[in-house]
């Protein structure tokens, strides 16, 4: 188990019986926000948009480092998350091990979210860390990987856009419906294919009307392989996608890693 230091007071701790409780079809069970960060610029970044979400949320925020990362990097995240949030209770786990990856999969187990940056101090160009794509195909929880233009990062275009291939992408649609209600946001439902499918937007639109029937919603549908509509993506927050994949891709599949690899900004990984 990780050593662990708390940072919120008594008096703004939140008591497990004031805690939101899950509604029906709840897309995000389980309790906290975890995030794990190595003190660089997308882990802070990470470290401060997990923040919000636990303030969302209404829950604890758990920040995870390895005991060889930057401490005082990694706290001074922490400290202007802090002092953000205020009333956030804020716990630091330490992990004595070089690779973070298992403590976090396990962390996540309990958790509603899991939270890092697209890389870190040892991945400083281009691409992705070593742990995103092993971590988005391994948790039991959603895995939000923070990237992108700034913007985006700090949620300022209000709209949560979700990747629909079929039918059966319930999860990642329940999961887009529920943030982008949270957030007060207009949630676009994003189709690409070949021969687009008229069927799938129209379940896509009735089932994000059967949960949340005030929300916004609106469509767009491009002619296009599925993989390639990320390029396309602009003036969204956040893309969340479903994990897919196969063995040999990582446990994700061809959509779920061109939008870890390219989207202009964070992305949602719903689990199966």
């Amino acid at each position: 188990m990780p050593d662990t230091l708390h940072y919120a007071r008594p008096s703004v701790l939140l008591p497990e019986q004031s805690r939101p409780r899950p509604a029906a079809g709840e897309a995000m069970p389980g309790s906290g926000v975890v995030v794990g960060t190595d003190g660089s610029y997308l882990g802070d970044r990470a470290v401060a948009w997990a923040a919000r979400h636990a303030c969302l949320l209404g829950d604890v925020l758990h920040v995870y480092q390895s005991t060889g990362a930057r401490a005082g990097a990694v706290a001074h995240g922490v400290n202007q998350v802090v002092h953000e949030y205020p009333a956030l209770p804020v716990e630091r786990h330490f992990i004595d091990a070089a690779d973070p990856l298992e403590a976090l999969v396990e962390a996540g187990a309990a958790a509603r979210l899991v939270v890092v940056g697209a890389r870190g101090r040892n991945h400083p160009g281009l691409g992705l860390g070593h742990l995103v794509r092993p971590l988005a195909a391994r948790a039991q929880c959603p895995v939000a990987v923070v990237k992108g233009h700034p913007d985006a990062i700090r949620g300022r275009h209000a709209t949560v856009s979700v990747a629909i291939g079929r039918v059966t992408d319930e999860a990642p649609l329940a999961l887009a419906v529920e943030m982008a209600a949270r957030e007060d946001a207009t949630l676009r439902v994003v189709h690409a294919a070949t021969a687009l499918g008229d069927d799938i937007v129209a379940w896509a639109l009735a089932r994000a009307a059967s949960l949340h029937p005030d929300l916004r919603v609106d469509v767009d549908a491009r002619r296009c392989l599925p993989h390639e509509f990320v390029a396309g993506i602009h003036d969204t927050d956040l893309l969340v996608v479903g994990r897919g994949g196969t063995r040999g891709q990582g446990g994700t599949g061809r959509v779920t890693n061109e939008a870890l690899f390219h989207a202009p900004c964070p992305v949602v990984v719903a689990p199966v």
